[in-house]
């Protein structure tokens, strides 16, 4: 309840000096000022006068405590404005309709209490960082794992500082097979240009087999009318490629006969 009592009441002004907590646990606001309280004049005096003294002390605590633990410690002057206006008009606390009351408080921030706060918030940033670069860790290995460029990417950038140590083979070893099983299995050409990469090491094994091989694939693409436009390799030096046997020069196909 809020209003005026009336001019023939005594008024009572003291000091008012208290502690009041913030939203951080462990970190208090400092509030002092001037407690005003006016009480009836039969009362002024008696024993009365000391429990009205008492009665207004606490509902203005109360007061306080209400709006500074909403106030994190960094919000001072937002919950200074807030408790000035609600402690400068008068009041009257609830079980006493004849007292009434206002303040004029200042709130601080303890040194003690602003290193606390500080320390908090140098904790809170140091795991908002680390979560941070967490995400964005899985982010980049999300990206990875579901495509093979990225992960290309990723893997030189890694050794951009000596790119002399680039291991290739590594990669194919170990992280190429991880890259891409995420969205979609290999693609038929891709089965296919592993197979013959697995054929085309088999053939340098053993000298002049690559060119066997060679000269049996083009007869092959001429039957087929594919070899004009095919990029043949050149045979190794000093070798000439083998004439296919009769058994490949003369290939007959099931839907031909």
């Amino acid at each position: 309840m809020t209003g005026r009592p009336g001019p023939w009441w005594r008024q009572r002004r003291g000091r008012f000096t208290t502690h009041w907590p913030t939203r951080l646990p462990g970190v208090r606001f400092l509030a002092h000022g001037t407690l005003t309280h006016l009480v009836s004049p039969e009362s002024a005096g008696t024993p009365h006068a000391a429990a009205a003294r008492a009665a207004a002390r606490l509902a203005l605590d109360e007061l306080g405590r209400a709006i500074s633990g909403k106030h994190q410690p960094e919000d001072l002057e937002n919950a200074q404005h807030k408790l000035t206006l609600a402690v400068s008009p008068w009041h009257t606390p609830d079980g006493w309709p004849g007292l009434w009351f206002k303040a004029r408080l200042t709130l601080l921030l303890p040194r003690q209490d602003a290193e606390r706060a500080q320390k908090h918030q140098d904790a809170l940033r140091a795991v908002e960082l680390r979560l941070a670069q967490d995400r964005l860790q899985r982010q980049q290995l999300t990206r990875i794992v579901t495509d093979r460029d990225s992960a290309r990417v990723w893997w030189m950038e890694r050794h951009l500082d000596d790119l002399s140590g680039l291991d290739w083979g590594t990669f194919q070893a170990v992280f190429r097979p991880l890259a891409g099983t995420a969205v979609a299995e290999d693609t038929e050409a891709e089965r296919f240009a592993r197979t013959f990469l697995y054929v085309w090491d088999q053939l340098d094994a053993v000298p002049g087999r690559k060119a066997r091989f060679i000269a049996t694939a083009r007869t092959l693409f001429e039957q087929m009318d594919w070899a004009d436009e095919f990029p043949w390799p050149s045979p190794p030096d000093g070798l000439e490629p083998t004439p296919p046997s009769l058994a490949t020069a003369h290939l007959t196909w099931e839907d031909e006969q």
